[in-house]
């Protein structure tokens, strides 16, 4: 891997495309993979304050990383109340903190700028294959590719469901991010190895035929993997209770010069039957 850099977000594009400046970070290959936020307390009661912690890896635990210089975009949480900032500072461990201030469901979200990572052929090949972008693998082969490095400007959308005072209203709402998973089963009411739906979404509109994959950190990891209808729609029998991670990504050509692929990855915590519906 050559490594990734990420772009100033004031200064993303000129008429030449992109331009990426390089921060002093040290990039590994999860950055090619999942990325979540997740939330020390998932079901506080209203008035606590909640502090988050970013993740990321090839899969559940993860690797708790710091706020990096650059890295995110916007960084909100969405009530019956609206929409207000999550405090944080870069180079914290605790890249972010929110009061509770509502029962029911607030929804942090947190969008990040674009980075762009170079992969060796077959690490690329890999991961397309393991993230069930097989459209890429073959368009790559179609143009004579699939022995070249793979160079990707990637985003993330990353959301985390909070349900305060054990309410669950307002779980289901949508933000209307770029990529986004939205929980259409009610995780309080949820009864393990029923279906609980998730629904994929660009831009609020349904997006089928991708990988949407739902883990939970047990020994070893639960991994599930399910593809999206035309509706956008998938459904997993989750065996158990517990703070579940769902995540997709899709893949198209880069719509700006620097990089061959633009990537947008969706992620969603949630707890899933860890409390009583009121």
């Amino acid at each position: 891997m050559k490594g990734c850099t990420f772009p100033v977000p004031r200064k993303l594009i000129k008429a030449s495309g992109l331009v990426f400046i390089t921060l002093a970070l040290c990039c590994t290959n999860a950055f090619a993979h999942d990325f979540w936020i997740l939330p020390h307390d998932s079901m506080p009661k209203n008035g606590d304050k909640v502090i988050f912690e970013l993740r990321i890896g090839p899969g559940v635990p993860g690797k708790q990383t710091p706020r990096l210089p650059g890295l995110i975009a916007t960084f909100d949480a969405h009530d019956a109340l609206g929409q207000q900032n999550v405090e944080g500072h870069d180079g914290a461990l605790v890249i972010g903190h929110l009061k509770m201030r509502d029962p029911g469901a607030t929804i942090a979200s947190l969008t990040t700028n674009g980075a762009k990572i170079t992969l060796p052929a077959d690490e690329f090949e890999d991961y397309l294959k393991e993230e069930g972008l097989n459209k890429i693998v073959k368009a790559r082969a179609e143009n004579g590719e699939s022995d070249q490095p793979g160079v990707e400007l990637f985003y993330r959308c990353a959301k985390s469901v909070i349900l305060v005072d054990n309410q669950s209203k307002g779980y289901d709402t949508i933000l209307g991010l770029e990529h986004e998973l939205v929980p259409l089963t009610d995780p309080l009411q949820y009864t393990p190895g029923k279906p609980f739906t998730v629904r994929l979404l660009t831009n609020s509109r349904p997006l089928a035929r991708l990988l949407v994959k739902a883990e939970l950190n047990t020994t070893p990891p639960t991994i599930l993997r399910a593809i999206t209808d035309k509706n956008g729609l998938v459904s997993f029998n989750l065996p158990m209770k517990g703070e579940w991670l769902f995540s997709s990504v899709d893949m198209d050509v880069s719509p700006v010069d620097g990089a061959d692929w633009k990537s947008i990855w969706a992620s969603l915590t949630i707890p899933i039957a860890e409390g009583n519906a009121s």
